[in-house]
This record gives structure tokens, C-alpha cells and sequence, in this order.
């Protein structure tokens, strides 16, 4: 019998753009860094000593420097919202699919430079709260024409 004996979590992302309702452009998927602060959630989650590690926020900033594992909140948070919907994969074993509607009429005021998503229980409206579980560079000025859904998904597999 072949056991494996790893696992592995792979975080992706991907954004697709509307204007005037209409699709305008699907930013394909890319790979993100899974923050140290991500990885310690997971493992505090199957120790038993929290029972929270929901993703609740996707925040939008404009700070430029480069994801490091040790980050824990963005460069330069300046937007934050409740995630819009979070689902279960119903054919695949591991997978989370979760997603963030951002309204022609929000975010518009800056230029988007990173994206974070933030879980567990102290993860809030508030700017910087929670665990920064990963972390990616996104360049782009959102017109007030366009809206944004902002999809990530999470896979834990057998190595």
C-alpha cells in the first residue's frame, strides 16, 4: 500500500472585471504567498487552540513592497470588505472557492497595488485586523465604471 505521507495547501486568485456590467477583462489565475501568520492559523486550528480560521476580509491597498512570508497586515490597507460568498467544491476533497464583489462605486479613490485576505476570529471591518493569511501585488486604478469580483481559491491536498 502507498501512503502518502504530506500535504499541501496551494492558494489562488483570479479577478474578473465588469464595466457597465458588462465583462470587460478576467485577470487569469495566479498563485499568491501564503503568509507565515496563514500557515500558524491552520496549524492552531487542527491543535485545538482556535476554533475560528474563516476567511471573513479581502482588504485592497496601495503599498508596493514584495509579499514575505513574515507579513501580517498590507503595506498600505485602504479598503476592506466583508467576503461576499464562500463555498465548498461539491466533486473535489479540499477545495474552498471564495469570493468578493467590489461595487463600480467602492474602491475607486486609489490605486489598487496589493490584495490581502484576512481570517479568524479577530478579523473585522476594522483596517489591519486578523490574520493576513496570503498576500499578492495587483496593479491597476479602478474606474468608477467597473466593478470587481475577486475570486480565491484554496486547496488542501495530498502531497
Amino acid at each position: 500500500m502507498d501512503v502518502k505521507l504530506t500535504a499541501s495547501w496551494l492558494g489562488q486568485w483570479e479577478i474578473e472585471i465588469r464595466e457597465n456590467g458588462q465583462k470587460k477583462e478576467s485577470i487569469p489565475i495566479g498563485h499568491n504567498l501564503l503568509t507565515d501568520a496563514g500557515l500558524n492559523l491552520i496549524r492552531d486550528m487542527l491543535s485545538g487552540s482556535i476554533t475560528d480560521a474563516q476567511i471573513k476580509y479581502v482588504a485592497l491597498g496601495n503599498g508596493t513592497a514584495v509579499p514575505a512570508n513574515n507579513d501580517s497586515k498590507l503595506t498600505a490597507e485602504q479598503f476592506r470588505k466583508v467576503v461576499t460568498t464562500r463555498n465548498n467544491d461539491p466533486l473535489q476533497a479540499g477545495k474552498l472557492y471564495t469570493e468578493l464583489y467590489v461595487a463600480d462605486t467602492e474602491g475607486n479613490t486609489f490605486k489598487t497595488e496589493e490584495i490581502g485576505w484576512f481570517a479568524g476570529s479577530g478579523a473585522t471591518a476594522a483596517k489591519d485586523s486578523g490574520i493576513l493569511i496570503a498576500r499578492i501585488l495587483y496593479s491597476r486604478q479602478k474606474a468608477a465604471t467597473e466593478s470587481w469580483t475577486i475570486r480565491r481559491t484554496d486547496t488542501i491536498s495530498r502531497g
